[in-house]
């Protein structure tokens, strides 16, 4: 039998927006398009982007967020007001 990786695997079906992330915000973005390089995603908010995989799947759980990294892009979002 065959078996095809999709792109970010398993750990990054959600994982946070981007957008919102440059924003300061922490909003989780689910993939809607599984690539075999890239996926895509969509955002609570309505964001729509994609993600590049070449390098490989993720390998650590991409969302929830750890406290610690919440912590660090509220910290970077303070920095830029």
């Amino acid at each position: 039998m065959l078996a095809f990786a999709m792109a970010g695997g398993p750990l990054a079906q959600e994982i946070p927006c981007f957008q919102c992330l440059g924003e300061g915000k922490v909003t989780k973005a689910t993939r809607v398009v599984e690539g075999v390089e890239d996926d895509q995603y969509l955002c609570e908010l309505g964001h729509q982007f994609g993600v590049d995989y070449r390098r490989g799947p993720a390998t650590e759980l991409t969302w929830p967020l750890t406290p610690e990294q919440a912590a660090a892009i509220a910290a970077m979002a303070d920095d830029d007001n």
